[in-house]
């Protein structure tokens, strides 16, 4: 990645310390940033021990909106709607990428906007599925539907 150009402003991309850009860098986390940070905050951590990125370079607009498409998305296997493998392909075919491509780190805004929007359906029809259980429930234990 050292010679790769910035998205955003095409300078150079540095590996260097987050100190300064995380608040707290207590496991010395290492970043892949640009050159002209903080006038572009673009940026994006490596994986631990490597020095592979762990997604793409983003600004603060997009990694704020993988941030967030994350939040949703672990939420589909974290309620148990589905396993994460099944998240994870469920999210492969919404997005139709090969699974190999399907990272939230990687994706652009149009993307992230997409998982955001489907991991918020998929939950939102879990919890009228719920309420329709519940009613169903006690219409089979009062023998009597009570429409709410």
């Amino acid at each position: 990645m050292n010679n790769r150009r910035c998205p955003y402003c095409d300078s150079h991309v540095v590996l260097r310390s987050a100190d300064g850009i995380y608040k707290k860098n207590g496991s010395d986390t290492m970043l892949y940033v640009c050159a002209r940070y903080p006038i572009c905050d673009a940026y994006v951590r490596i994986l631990p021990s490597t020095k592979q990125p762990a997604g793409s370079l983003a600004n603060g607009e997009l990694r704020a909106l993988r941030w967030e498409a994350h939040q949703y998305f672990d939420r589909l296997y974290q309620s148990g709607i589905m396993t994460r493998k099944e998240a994870y392909v469920w999210l492969a075919a919404i997005l139709q990428l090969p699974m190999s491509q399907t990272h939230i780190g990687c994706l652009g805004k149009y993307y992230c906007l997409q998982v955001i929007k489907e991991s918020k359906r998929l939950l939102e029809n879990r919890r009228e599925l719920k309420r329709q259980s519940r009613r169903l429930r006690r219409v089979s234990r009062d023998g009597v539907y009570a429409a709410r």
